[in-house]
């Protein structure tokens, strides 16, 4: 789910609204995936310990190919260290945004920074966004791929590129995979996508990991 850092991201998804919403709705674990940028994720990091659920850190990257990929990472540190790697390569334009839709809050959901570049686009190749994900022995999963306007399926087969599982957005995702039947051949996670608290979903699609943790995550979609 995106933060209030996401420039699409409506402002009342504050780090403490996201995490006391995912406590009210019953959630075991979530992701922090903002646009092209890890910077909230510190104070995610520094309010973690006080909810009984696991946060995994990651991002969500808009390739220079046209469609999104969703980064998570074993830990924080590494998820932080990834943004050096990012904010050189952001080639966005601010369309209908400005750097006030790109807030960095403090832990108490206070501005405390901007982002002085737009989030909406990096000009990294999807082949030097593996490279750089393998590094942190991270995980690659395209996102949403059934999006016409935004699928990796518009570039390249999928036997072609290497990742670690998919993502199908909910709406029309039996109708695609019914179009796609070599989709079955993966792993294939249905997010939130959540980009506002009412779009924060309840345990609508689980999984069974045998340890709750972020390594717990790791072994299941690596399938260890």
């Amino acid at each position: 789910m995106h933060s209030i850092l996401s420039p699409c991201a409506d402002e009342l998804m504050t780090p403490n609204n996201i995490l006391n919403m995912a406590m009210l709705n019953g959630l075991d674990i979530l992701a922090i995936t903002d646009h092209n940028s890890t910077k909230q994720l510190k104070v995610f990091s520094q309010l973690q310990d006080s909810y009984d659920f696991i946060i995994i850190p990651g991002v969500e990257v808009s390739v220079q190919e046209g469609f999104d990929v969703l980064c998570y990472f074993r830990n924080f540190q590494d998820a932080l260290a990834f943004d050096s790697f990012l904010a050189p390569n952001l080639s966005g334009e601010w369309g209908n945004y400005t750097k006030e839709n790109q807030i960095i809050t403090d832990i108490y959901d206070l501005t405390f920074d901007y982002v002085d570049t737009p989030l909406t686009k990096t000009s990294i190749l999807y082949s030097d966004l593996v490279k750089e994900i393998r590094k942190y022995d991270g995980i690659l999963i395209p996102a949403h791929i059934n999006r016409p306007s935004c699928t990796p399926l518009n570039s390249y087969k999928l036997n072609e590129i290497e990742f670690d599982a998919l993502e199908i957005a909910p709406y029309g995702r039996e109708q695609f995979i019914d179009a796609h039947p070599e989709v079955k051949n993966y792993i294939i996670f249905h997010n939130s996508d959540a980009h506002s608290l009412l779009t924060m979903s309840e345990k609508y699609f689980s999984i069974e990991l045998k340890e709750k943790s972020i390594e717990g995550f790791f072994n299941y979609v690596r399938g260890e």
